[in-house]
């Protein structure tokens, strides 16, 4: 994890904690639709927020990515509506279960060149969400009113200091940069490829070979679905099929499909230079993002 990503967990927790505690604090002066209000938006907003980062963390074990993703959502809503009412606590409950789960599908759905974007993106708009929910926490009379929520100049700086800061930290998953390394680790391989396989990456998505020269291209499936890769518009000669799928194609098409927990082959010889991409076929993987490049040079 890149410093950034720590960053984000500690503005998420002392937000998060500053509004429960702030709560706590005028239990007696919030009305309970203002309670509910607060605990679900804070259930939903940190459930969901969190759940897209375990997803893309624990994108090879789904079930503990959508676990701890719920988990962080109902933790701080049910925190958040402890101090108001048995609906509010519910409201929390359920908002932060629903976020935490949308999340951790959405994180390992996303193809690993968005991961930075999709994390950014998700916080800053966990960061309004949160200068809104003090705005009205504020306009409700929770405490004394503070001019400093009504200043649009506030969220302005504040939202660019942290664009600032996060642009120094660097990227937030550090993972992202070294699987850029890890292409070029495949490439000089000797005429072997390997390519990993999950929900929904290829791994690298980024691969290059040379003409003339015998390619053995594989694939695992480290998914908990099965999977496939096909190069498209690609025309090779010597297809050896080392797969024990057989599949219904073209001649010198290079297609592999693979199970979960399989490994498939193939053997080709590139014949004319260029750019061309993989995808897997099955209906909705390459919408998620599987999908890669060769270069044949």
């Amino acid at each position: 994890m890149g410093t950034t990503l720590y960053l984000i967990f500690l503005i998420t927790f002392l937000l998060s904690t500053i509004i429960i505690g702030k709560t706590f604090y005028n239990r007696r002066k919030v009305p309970c639709m203002t309670g509910m209000m607060i605990s679900m938006t804070l259930g939903m907003s940190v459930g969901l927020l969190l759940g897209i980062i375990f997803g893309i963390l624990f994108f090879e074990n789904f079930f503990l990515a959508t676990l701890l993703g719920m988990a962080a959502g109902m933790i701080v809503g049910f925190l958040a509506g402890v101090p108001v009412s048995v609906m509010a606590v519910l409201d929390g409950l359920l908002s932060g279960l629903m976020g935490g789960m949308m999340g951790a599908m959405l994180g390992a759905m996303i193809a690993m060149e968005y991961h930075d974007a999709i994390v950014l993106i998700m916080f800053f708009l966990f960061l309004a969400t949160m200068l809104i929910l003090f705005y009205m926490m504020q306009k409700e009379n929770i405490g004394k009113e503070l001019s400093l929520f009504y200043n649009p100049l506030v969220p302005v700086f504040l939202f660019g200091f942290l664009f600032f800061v996060f642009n120094q930290t660097g990227p937030v998953f550090i993972e992202t940069g070294s699987a850029e390394h890890n292409h070029s680790e495949n490439e000089e391989s000797n005429n072997s490829l390997k390519i990993n396989t999950n929900e929904y990456n290829f791994l690298p998505n980024n691969v290059n070979v040379k003409v003339g020269e015998t390619v053995t291209l594989s694939i695992e499936n480290t998914g908990k679905i099965e999977h496939d890769l096909e190069i498209i518009g690609f025309t090779p000669s010597n297809v050896q099929q080392n797969s024990n799928h057989h599949h219904e194609n073209t001649a010198n098409t290079i297609h592999l499909h693979a199970a979960p927990g399989e490994e498939q082959s193939i053997s080709f010889t590139p014949t004319e230079p260029g750019v061309y991409k993989f995808v897997c076929t099955i209906p909705g993987h390459k919408e998620s993002g599987m999908i890669g490049t060769m270069e044949v040079s």
